[in-house]
């Protein structure tokens, strides 16, 4: 029951959209509404500019603190001390929690972002040198491309194998302590296939060639 408290938290936790939130309260305006209508970091970025596009990142980075280091808070309770838990396996369902609640948040009618980024403070918080593999590859193809959709893509694409095969080599090279590899794999595979077919109008306008291109020194527009 405590454990199902800590993960209907973490769901509501992650349907606080920061981008609609820090919109409204930066520029009094809803970022659903401008741009390519998709309450997320990019868009409030092209939209609304630096400042608010740094703000919504700081809320979102928050959201990933609270949700991983409260279920740890909760793990260290006395009332766990007689139980065997894989602490990553119930930080990773935390995590799932969190992104389905910033796509499908219960405040907002359950239209959200794409839980990208939550997905990567969730996974830095919880898998550091997974985290580490998935943001060079998405730091390469967004140089390469100009494309954060593609970035994203291969990211969610990537999270479940890079997990699987570090965690299976961080315990054949390191005896890293990886318990439950598959699950491990089977409670991420939710949060990919999610942050994958929402950003199923990226990829329409990618093949469209649509899409717009992220370029650092863009200011975005102060609408």
């Amino acid at each position: 029951m405590v454990l199902a408290a800590v993960w209907l938290a973490s769901y509501l936790i992650g349907s606080l959209n920061s981008a609609i939130v820090v919109t409204y309260l930066v520029k009094h305006k809803d970022i659903r509404k401008f741009g390519s209508f998709n309450a997320g970091l990019t868009n409030v970025y092209r939209c609304f500019g630096v400042f608010t596009a740094a703000m919504t990142l700081l809320a979102d980075l928050l959201k990933g603190v609270i949700v991983i280091f409260g279920t740890r808070l909760v793990l260290a309770l006395p009332i766990f001390e007689s139980f065997t838990l894989d602490s990553l396996s119930v930080c990773m369902i935390s995590a799932l929690c969190a992104v389905i609640g910033h796509c499908f948040p219960i405040f907002y009618g359950f239209k959200g972002g794409k839980g990208i980024l939550v997905a990567a403070v969730c996974m830095l918080l919880t898998d550091p040198a997974v985290f580490l593999l998935i943001a060079i590859l998405f730091v390469i193809l967004v140089a390469a491309t100009k494309y954060i959709s593609i970035g994203s893509l291969a990211a969610c694409v990537c999270y479940p194998l890079f997990t699987l095969v570090w965690q299976y080599s961080a315990n054949a090279l390191f005896d890293a302590g990886y318990e439950n590899i598959y699950l491990h794999v089977l409670i991420i595979f939710p949060m990919f296939l999610i942050c994958y077919f929402r950003h199923f109008s990226n990829i329409q306008h990618l093949w469209s060639g649509e899409e717009k291109k992220f370029y650092l020194h863009k200011k975005g527009e102060d609408e």
